[in-house]
């Protein structure tokens, strides 16, 4: 499990309407190449799409756990399997955006090599698309 945070200058409905509109991941979220699925998410959807993991383009596939006032859950898998959560939380001058990624990553000789550069790349990937979001979040 790995867990950042970060602020933006804005009420929670621009950070909603972004996690909630699978059109805009590839905006922020450099891993994302493609997506389909339905253009407002909901509880129970699926959104299919490709992804760029370690240097190889994947068919992933999310299913939307949780769409809130406060949160946004997703099951997605893109060669590995991981939750990942976003909760928000309203504070003087905007919001806090909390990315929450939880995984089982590969056990075995082979797998704990790829768990170490995965969990690096995974560290990263936090890092930019939170940077990322927060960018588009506080442009619009």
């Amino acid at each position: 499990m790995i867990e950042r945070s970060a602020m933006a200058r804005r009420g929670p409905d621009g950070v909603l309407r972004r996690l909630g509109r699978p059109d805009t991941w590839p905006q922020w979220q450099a891993e994302i190449l493609t997506t389909r699925g339905p253009q407002e998410l909901s509880d129970g959807d699926v959104v299919r799409g490709r992804a760029r993991m370690l240097g190889f383009e994947v068919d992933g596939q999310t299913i939307i756990s949780h769409a809130g006032d406060e949160s946004f859950q997703q099951d997605v898998v893109v060669g590995v399997g991981m939750r990942i959560e976003y909760r928000l939380r309203e504070v003087a001058g905007g919001v806090e955006i909390t990315h929450r990624l939880t995984s089982d990553l590969p056990s075995g000789p082979a797998g704990r090599v790829l768990s170490f550069f995965l969990r690096r790349r995974l560290r990263r990937m936090q890092r930019e698309l939170l940077r990322a979001l927060v960018a588009q979040v506080e442009g619009s």
